[in-house]
């Protein structure tokens, strides 16, 4: 007898709407890697389902795939696919698709010790157009603190900014932005600097909008943070960028970087769950949200001078 969706749904924290779409990415036999790019979901959330199901799946590879029982199953629910992702800012403009493969070597090197997980070059592309789409390209100071996905290219791409400056302890990061600034004419500064240590005085209080994509632990939220908020011009219009992301089954980590934003005084004017979505990073499944957070009277700084706490991920 088929499992009834509802209970299924319910035991592995699925809503039966994201039940019915992952039985529909099943019957279309969809790669493992996919699928956690696809639906966000924890690589834990998609084992617990497969688990519910495995009566009604092939043997387990690389691809999730109906058997033949399956199949007469799914037939006769026919399950409704389901709307993973927010609606994007249509597809990447295909001249900066090109010069993202041009440079396809450069851009997907990745440090792990560092944190490094590279985000889909259709996730950078809807950073800069929601930036652009919010007024916050337009003539303005961008500073990325970090930047081995390449999100500042992509602003570049626009030809709207004022100034796009990049700092990142990574001189691999840097050289390959260098030189594809220079050879598409983009303009972007770039910076090695280490964020453990204080930030350079010509870059404090200069930019008007600040993005990073931090290492998802709570002293490399807070340092990222607070590094953005010294370079940040104490302006009404001024926006921090930044992005975190943890498994919908750890939700009470969240609460932590919320008393981070909370007692650094930033307001948290928009969360998009899950905008951001990447190569690997399977346990928080591949994907991320993205805050924007404006000044208020109270913003301040909670780490002055060098930090000398661990940040990433592996050192906890």
């Amino acid at each position: 007898m088929a499992p009834n969706l509802d209970l299924l749904a319910q035991r592995v924290g699925l809503t039966p709407a994201q039940a019915e779409g992952l039985l529909a990415l099943f019957d279309q036999g969809t790669t493992n890697r996919q699928l956690s790019i696809t639906t966000g979901l924890a690589k834990s959330a998609l084992d617990d389902f497969r688990e519910e199901v495995r009566f009604y799946l092939l043997p387990s590879s690389d691809k999730t795939v109906l058997n033949d029982q399956g199949k007469r199953w799914v037939e006769r629910i026919t399950p409704r696919s389901f709307k993973w992702q927010r609606p994007s800012f249509g597809e990447i403009p295909a001249e900066l698709d090109k010069i993202f493969n041009r440079y396809k070597n450069q851009r997907e090197k990745t440090n792990r010790k560092l944190d490094q997980f590279r985000a889909t070059r259709e996730t950078v592309w809807r950073r800069a157009a929601l930036m652009k789409e919010r007024g916050d390209l337009f003539r303005r100071r961008l500073l990325f603190l970090g930047d081995a996905d390449w999100t500042g290219l992509a602003a570049a791409y626009s030809g709207q900014a004022k100034r796009i400056f990049v700092l990142d302890v990574d001189q691999n990061v840097l050289d390959g932005l260098t030189m594809a600034s220079q050879e598409n004419n983009f303009k972007i500064e770039t910076l090695k600097h280490d964020l453990l240590r204080p930030l350079p005085n010509h870059l404090l209080n200069n930019f008007d909008v600040i993005f990073s994509d931090p290492p998802y632990t709570d002293n490399g939220v807070g340092l990222f943070l607070s590094r953005s908020v010294e370079a940040i011009d104490k302006n009404p219009a001024s926006r921090i960028y930044f992005c975190y992301g943890q498994s919908d089954r750890a939700r009470e980590k969240t609460l932590k970087i919320q008393t981070l934003i909370n007692c650094l005084g930033l307001l948290i004017e928009e969360c998009r769950p899950q905008f951001n979505r990447y190569h690997g990073a399977v346990s928080i499944g591949s994907s991320s949200s993205l805050y924007i957070n404006s000044l208020t009277g109270k913003t301040k700084s909670t780490i002055v001078g060098h930090f000398k706490k661990p940040i990433y991920t592996w050192q906890k």
